[in-house]
């Protein structure tokens, strides 16, 4: 018989983490999953590592691909599976021996097409560094465009249900850093969000995450902006400009920020004021109330 999850994980060069994470899926307190990692042409020794859980675990499946990105390893990860409902871990992550169970029971509670649940930050070291990340629950959509606080806190942290992917569609492998956020505005166009308000995983802040590449995320955010815009998402005028000023600011603050560049971060917050010039309010506060903490 089928596993009721599929649980994917897509790595690349993750020696360092990767036991860590792989330990997280095989504690889990619900048992009913098979574990696909997803090798995305690595030059490290995490073969060996995976190599050594699968031979131990028949629920666990090596499979390689050719370095094509975290998108194309999610997606040969998803059409190698066979669950009802699919989970995704990022490499580096770690869940909760309860995720599944808590996850797999929110579904019975509620119609929702995803389940996601809060994080708890964690460091190289797996210690806890920060305070927790919450999301939040119901139609998403508008919130997610508008880029108002954390939705769903990441792609480790979903439950989602086959069909949803197979009506949604998969992983955009034109994108990287916007890849997750993309699934999510596509998952919450169409179906409601559920969220187990505890934490059941922690994400791992290192020098390697994906986000820490300005350049990438700008490109990236820029080109899933003008797919919802396609996709006729944003409901009226007003709120596309909203949504597209929020995203200008996002991208400053990200250049200011982690790209230690000022000039870019500059041009976006004038990109900002130009669409939407009552967001100049919002500008002014956040650096007077920085210049007065400095």
């Amino acid at each position: 018989m089928s596993p009721l999850v599929s649980v994917i994980i897509p790595a690349y060069n993750a020696e360092r983490f990767i036991s860590e994470t792989i330990e997280s899926v095989v504690n889990q307190t619900f048992s009913d999953f098979e574990l696909l990692i997803v090798d995305d042409g690595s030059t490290d020794n995490q073969k060996k590592i995976i190599k050594e859980f699968a031979a131990s675990d028949n629920r666990i499946r090596y499979i390689h691909q050719l370095n094509e990105g975290v998108s194309a390893a999610r997606n040969n990860g998803f059409k190698n599976s066979c669950g009802q409902f699919i989970a995704f871990l990022d490499a580096d992550d770690v869940w909760l021996p309860d995720n599944l169970a808590l996850k797999i029971n929110r579904f019975g509670s509620d119609e929702v097409g995803l389940v996601h649940s809060d994080a708890m930050v964690i460091n190289e070291a797996s210690e806890k560094i920060e305070g927790t990340i919450c999301g939040i629950e119901g139609d998403l959509l508008d919130p997610l465009l508008l880029w108002d606080g954390t939705q769903i806190p990441g792609p480790s942290s979903i439950l989602v249900k086959r069909e949803v992917m197979e009506a949604i569609g998969v992983f955009d492998e034109k994108l990287s850093t916007a890849a997750d956020k993309d699934f999510f505005i596509r998952v919450a166009a169409q179906y409601r969000i559920g969220r187990v308000s505890q934490v059941t995983w922690k994400y791992r802040l290192h020098r390697k995450n994906m986000h820490k590449n300005i350049s990438v995320m700008e490109a990236d955010i820029l080109l899933l902006y003008q797919k919802a815009r396609n996709s006729k998402l944003f409901h009226n005028k007003d709120f596309e400009k909203k949504c597209f000023s929020a995203m200008y600011l996002i991208l400053a603050a990200s250049w200011a920020g982690d790209g230690k560049n000022v000039r870019r971060s500059l041009i976006f917050i004038w990109q900002a004021v130009k669409i939407n010039p009552p967001v100049i309010l919002y500008v002014v506060k956040r650096l007077v109330n920085k210049w007065l903490l400095n």
